[in-house]
């Protein structure tokens, strides 16, 4: 990377961070900054090339990847995934969360896309790419495990709604996208970039900046764009969601698959691949649906592709639906239209394809008796932990003596030196304790 940079507004109503224009121009400055410390697949692809050299698989410490990188420089059309993958991507093969992402659609303005972040208390991106037709913002993250999918989800929709007025694509919001290479062309144009701050987010401090501000009283702008800042009790913001729930629900669909060999018997096929789909519609956008759901069925059932597109069409028809910022009325409310099942549906559909043996390998998809016997437990071990903590705090209280059991040895070596004529003080640095309690101990007269 090297100072200078891309053109852009003479002024902002607030002060820029020194990092701005620093410029970044090379694909493999771009590769790197993204994927540091690599534990996936990274897909790179060319629109245009022959087949074979179209889609690239590149893994860690692939020999090719400095060669490929500087033949990208001044391509057409040359994009990569922001995120990490076992094999290809699909949802249920990613490997590593890499960043959190907005396109910006026609949009040139840095300055007013920082104001607008400034305004809603949003840190700013560590990057920002200049696609040749809008802008690509990227919030760094540190490398992430497939199980924050949830909270990185909501994050990404967060961004989006509140960037949609300066152009945010609406469908670039899941975690399977390729976006374009830094120092490839777009129309003629070079694809180019600023790094803005290279620091990398820990997923439960930007979801509590991106999503907990709700509430809170407005805060001077240096000190939202200072992103080192840290506010206290993260965890709040990011604590259950229905992206979560039904994140579980795939995570379970897909152990059930893996109980039965990946060959889900017949009688079952379509019921377990609507119930995929309609997990999926929760966490990613209607465009990825049918593809992962293709991929779902071809390794876990017999069915011909119609049938697969038959059994996932009802659950993606609702999702487009939802993406479109469409309702449905539902017991007198306007409610999303996408489908909800109770847990116990979920499991009575798939009754037959779950085992009692299988059920301690489920979160989401079990039936209200084993929910209702896993609260219970919960709730004891919560009360268990207070206990111990009381009893570590307190338990030495009580010994209905006025003295604590740790404390005993003690109170009994201070009476005896108090018999002999020593003084408070002398007999509370033979101790170690304050001469107000020697005193105290003395006076009572207890044991």
């Amino acid at each position: 990377m090297r100072d200078g940079g891309t053109a852009m507004p003479a002024r902002s109503r607030h002060p820029l961070p020194r990092q701005l224009g620093l410029a970044l121009d090379l694909p493999i400055e771009h590769y790197d900054l993204l994927h540091q410390q690599q534990r996936g697949v990274v897909i790179h692809w060319e629109r245009g090339a022959s087949l074979s050299d179209r889609w690239i698989k590149l893994r860690p410490g692939d020999p090719r990847i400095p060669e490929i990188f500087r033949v990208d420089r001044g391509k057409d059309d040359t994009f990569i995934t922001v995120n990490e993958f076992d094999g290809w991507v699909y949802i249920r093969l990613l490997r590593s969360l890499r960043a959190l992402y907005v396109d910006l659609d026609d949009q040139t303005d840095v300055y007013a896309v920082l104001d607008a972040l400034d305004d809603a208390r949003i840190p700013w991106p560590s990057i920002v790419v200049s696609s040749g037709t809008g802008l690509h913002l990227y919030w760094l993250l540190e490398p992430l495990p497939p199980k924050t999918l949830p909270v990185w989800q909501r994050c990404q929709d967060a961004l989006i709604r509140l960037l949609k007025p300066l152009g945010a694509d609406v469908v670039a919001k899941d975690c399977t996208r390729l976006l374009r290479l830094v120092g490839t062309r777009n129309r003629g144009e070079e694809v180019r970039a600023l790094v803005l701050d290279g620091h990398r987010w820990s997923l439960r401090q930007i979801a509590f900046e991106i999503l907990g501000t709700e509430g809170r009283g407005r805060k001077p702008c240096a000190e939202i764009r200072d992103i080192r800042a840290r506010r206290p009790r993260p965890d709040k913001a990011i604590q259950g969601s229905i992206y979560a729930r039904w994140h579980l629900v795939y995570q379970d669909i897909r152990s059930i698959a893996a109980y039965h060999n990946h060959a889900i018997p017949e009688g079952y096929r379509d019921k377990w691949l609507f119930l995929a789909s309609v997990a999926l519609s929760w966490f990613t956008h209607p465009q990825g649906i049918a593809d992962e759901i293709l991929g779902l069925g071809q390794d876990n059932t017999d069915l011909l592709e119609r049938d697969i597109h038959h059994a996932y069409e009802p659950a993606l028809k609702r999702a487009i639906q939802a993406a479109a910022g469409e309702t449905i009325l539902w017991q007198g409310k306007e409610v999303d239209p996408r489908y909800r099942f109770r847990r116990q549906t979920l499991y009575d559909w798939l009754d037959g394809l779950i085992p009692d043996a299988l059920l301690p390998q489920l979160r989401a998809i079990v039936p209200d008796r084993v929910r209702g016997t896993r609260e219970k437990q919960r709730l004891a071990a919560i009360e268990k932990t207070r206990n111990r903590a009381k009893e570590g705090r307190y338990g030495t209280s009580y010994t209905q003596t006025g003295v604590r059991a740790c404390n005993v040895e003690k109170c009994a070596q201070a009476r005896s030196m108090r018999e002999q004529g020593a003084t408070y003080r002398q007999i509370a640095a033979a101790v170690g304790i304050s001469h107000e309690t020697v005193r105290k101990w003395c006076a009572t007269g207890v044991n």
